[in-house]
C-alpha cells in the first residue's frame, strides 16, 4: 500500500471516528422527575386540625401531578382531600381524633407520570389533652344553680398528672349554707380531645363532679354535671411559688356577682381597693382607700373605703387562699391566687352569696393612686369586644355583648351591640362617651365608666357601666396566657340591672379555625338555668363540629354532638352570626364578637334563652 493511500485511509478513520464522537455528544439524557414538598410539612400536628400542603413536580414534561397518600400503624391515619393534585395546588391533611399507634403518620406525594419519584414527611399527631395535662395546683372557681338557690364556689385542687387530686382547699356558699376551708381529695380525667371531668370531695360537703375542656395545661372552662347542681366557670395553673408568706398587694381591682339574702334578689359589687401592709408586723395588710361600688334590685351606691378601718386581709396559705374581710360592712371575700395579681373570690358571709375576680390594676394607679395626673385617657385606645351576664328587674336573665372603638379622650364609636333581656333580642350601633368619675376624696380610681347609647340593653337607649382597668399584661380571659389581648372587668353602673362581664383589647380578626373549647350559660341565675361545656374543630369556613356536656340542677347529659355555624357580618369586622345546635335539637340563634381569632365572646340573640360564654381556642 502506498503512502498515499495510508494517508487517506487514516484520515477516513478519523473522519468517521469523528463523525461518530459528534453524534454521540449531541444525545441528551433525560433527567429523572423529582417531587419536593414545598414548603415543608410542620413536624407536628394536633388531632383534627387541618393543615394545607403542596408539592412540587421537577422534569415531568407531562404535567401529571402528583397523587398524596397517608400511613401510619393504626387503622384511622387521618385524610386527605383531594387526593390528586396539580404541581404546585394544595391538598388538606386533617388529622385523625385520636393519635394513631406510634402517635405518628407519614404523608407522600408521588409524582403520577413515575410514581417512584416520592417525597415524603413524618408529623407526629399530638393530643389536646390527657391526665399529664393537669399537673400542679389549680384555682376552680364557679357560679350556678343548686337546690337551694344562688350558689358560688372557690378553691384550690392539686393534679399529680395520673388522674389524682391529692389534695386542696374550697369555700362554698349558697343561700342556705357557707363552707369555709374544706379540704379536698378526688379524682379526674382528661382525654385526648381536651374534656374530661373532675371529681372532688371537699370535707363537709357532698361530692361534686365538674366537666371540663381544657385550653391548655393552664387554664380549662367548667361546669357542674352531676345532677345536684349546675354551674360555670374555670380553672387555671396556680403560681404556687408565690404563696409562700405573700399578700395581694398594690391596688386591686375586681367585680363580683351572685344573691343578695336579705331581699332575695341578684347583686352585683365592684371596685378598687388601695392595700397597705398591716400595722401589726405579721404579713398581713389593711385596705387604705378605695372606692366599693354596688348595685342591689336597682339601687346603685358607692362606699368610701377610707372609712372602713377593719377591711383587712390574710396571707396566703400554701393553696394560695387569703380572706378580705371587714366586720363592721360584714362582709368576707376569700381569695385563691391564680398568678401574682389575678385572683379567684367567693363571698361567704351572712348578706351576700357572690363569685368573681380580683386583678391588679393599671400601673399607672399603682405607682400613685391619689394622683389624677397619673392616668392618661389616651392608654385606654384602641378596639374592645365586651360581654356582660346579669339579671334585670321585671325582666329575668339578661346578656350584652358587642364591640367599640374609643379614641383615647372620651369618644366612643364605631360600635355594635346585640342585647338579649329575658328573650326580647335588640341589635344596634353603639355609640357614646367614657369618663374617670373620682372617689370621695377627689383621687382618681383605676376605674371609668361607659356610657352606651345603643337603642338597646337594659330597657332603654342609655346604659352605664364600670370598667375596672386591670394590669394591661394580663389577659382577662386567661390569666396564664398574655398573648392574646388584655382585658379589664366590668359591672353593671345604672339602677336597671345587676350584671358583671368583662373587656377585651380586639385585634383583627378574619374568621375561626382548629380546636376551640366552648363553654355557655343558658339563662344565668333562673330556676332553669344550663350550662354547658364542649369542644370543637372549626373548618375555618362556617361550621365548628364536636362534643359537650350541658347539665341543669338536677340532671345532665354527656358527650352530646354539637354544630354551630358561623358567618361574618360584613358591616362589623370582628362580629359573626350563627346558631348552636346540641345533638339534633332545634339550633338556637347566637352571636360571637372575637377578641382575636384564639378567642371571642357570644350571646344567644333566641327569643327563647339568654345564652352567654366564650370560645377559646385549644
Amino acid at each position: 500500500m502506498s503512502r498515499k493511500t495510508l494517508l487517506l485511509n487514516l484520515l477516513v478513520v478519523v473522519f468517521v471516528a469523528s463523525f461518530v464522537s459528534a453524534c454521540s455528544s449531541s444525545k441528551h439524557t433525560i433527567p429523572a422527575i423529582t417531587v419536593q414538598l414545598a414548603p415543608p410539612p410542620p413536624a407536628s400536628q394536633e388531632v383534627s386540625t387541618s393543615i394545607q400542603l403542596t408539592a412540587q413536580t421537577v422534569n415531568d414534561t407531562a404535567a401529571a401531578g402528583v397523587d398524596w397518600t397517608v400511613t401510619c400503624t393504626s387503622s384511622d391515619c387521618g385524610s386527605l382531600a383531594p387526593a390528586h393534585t396539580a404541581s404546585g395546588a394544595a391538598t388538606t391533611y386533617t388529622a385523625p381524633a385520636t393519635v394513631p399507634t406510634g402517635g405518628s403518620v407519614t404523608i407522600t406525594a408521588a409524582s403520577t407520570t413515575d410514581p417512584t419519584a416520592t417525597a415524603s414527611a413524618t408529623i407526629t399527631i399530638t393530643p389536646i389533652g390527657s391526665n399529664a395535662s393537669l399537673t400542679g395546683q389549680y384555682a376552680i372557681a364557679a357560679t350556678g344553680i343548686n337546690t337551694n338557690g344562688f350558689y358560688a364556689l372557690a378553691g384550690s385542687i392539686t393534679a399529680d398528672g395520673n388522674g389524682n387530686i391529692t389534695g386542696g382547699e374550697e369555700d362554698f356558699s349558697d343561700t342556705t349554707i357557707s363552707q369555709v376551708g374544706s379540704s379536698i381529695l378526688g379524682t379526674y380525667s382528661v382525654g385526648s380531645d381536651g374534656r374530661g371531668f373532675i371529681s372532688i370531695i371537699p370535707s363537709g360537703l357532698a361530692q361534686q363532679i365538674f366537666s371540663v375542656a381544657i385550653t391548655s395545661s393552664s387554664h380549662g372552662l367548667i361546669i357542674e354535671a352531676d345532677g345536684m347542681a349546675t354551674s360555670s366557670g374555670t380553672i387555671d395553673l396556680q403560681s404556687g411559688a408565690s404563696f409562700v408568706g405573700g399578700v395581694p398587694g398594690g391596688t386591686l381591682v375586681f367585680t363580683t356577682a351572685g344573691w343578695d339574702l336579705s331581699d332575695s334578689a341578684g347583686s352585683t359589687f365592684g371596685g378598687a381597693l388601695n392595700t397597705t401592709p398591716s400595722a401589726a408586723g405579721d404579713g398581713s395588710g389593711a385596705i387604705a382607700t378605695g372606692a366599693l361600688d354596688f348595685s342591689d334590685e336597682g339601687f346603685v351606691g358607692t362606699i368610701d373605703l377610707s372609712t372602713v378601718p377593719d377591711l383587712a386581709y390574710t396571707i396566703f396559705d400554701g393553696n394560695g387562699r387569703s380572706v378580705l374581710s371587714s366586720a363592721s360592712l360584714g362582709l368576707s371575700f376569700t381569695l385563691y391566687m391564680v398568678t401574682p395579681g389575678v385572683y379567684r373570690a367567693v363571698e361567704t358571709d351572712d348578706f351576700f352569696v357572690e363569685g368573681g375576680s380580683f386583678m391588679n390594676s393599671a400601673p399607672a394607679f399603682a405607682v400613685s393612686s391619689t394622683n389624677v395626673s397619673t392616668w392618661d385617657p389616651s392608654q385606654l385606645t384602641g378596639q374592645f369586644v365586651f360581654s356582660d351576664n346579669g339579671q334585670e328587674s321585671g325582666f329575668g336573665p339578661v346578656g350584652f355583648v358587642g364591640q367599640f372603638t374609643t379614641d383615647g379622650v372620651s369618644a366612643i364609636t364605631g360600635g355594635f351591640s346585640d342585647a338579649n333581656e329575658a328573650g326580647d333580642v335588640n341589635s344596634a350601633a353603639v355609640t357614646g362617651v367614657y369618663s374617670f368619675p373620682t372617689d370621695f376624696a377627689g383621687n382618681l380610681q383605676p376605674r371609668l365608666l361607659l356610657e352606651f347609647d345603643t337603642g338597646n340593653g337594659d330597657g332603654g337607649d342609655l346604659t352605664f357601666f364600670f370598667v375596672y382597668l386591670a394590669d394591661p399584661t394580663v389577659n382577662v380571659l386567661d390569666p396564664n396566657n398574655p398573648l392574646l389581648g388584655a382585658g379589664d372587668l366590668l359591672a353593671d353602673a345604672d339602677a336597671v340591672a345587676v350584671g358583671t362581664g368583662t373587656v377585651v383589647e380586639q385585634s383583627p380578626a378574619t374568621g375561626f379555625q382548629g380546636n376551640y373549647a366552648i363553654g355557655l350559660t343558658f339563662d344565668a341565675q333562673a330556676a332553669d338555668e344550663e350550662d354547658f361545656v364542649g369542644q370543637g374543630l372549626s373548618d375555618g369556613v362556617g361550621t365548628i363540629s364536636g362534643n359537650g356536656d350541658i347539665a341543669d340542677s338536677t340532671d345532665f347529659a354527656l358527650d352530646n354532638p354539637i354544630v354551630v355555624t358561623f358567618a361574618a357580618d360584613p358591616n362589623n369586622p370582628g362580629r359573626f352570626t350563627g346558631t348552636f345546635e346540641l345533638s339534633s335539637a332545634t339550633p338556637l340563634d347566637f352571636v360571637f364578637y372575637q377578641a382575636s381569632t384564639q378567642q371571642s365572646v357570644a350571646n344567644g340573640v333566641d327569643p327563647t334563652f339568654v345564652g352567654i360564654g366564650s370560645l377559646i381556642q385549644q
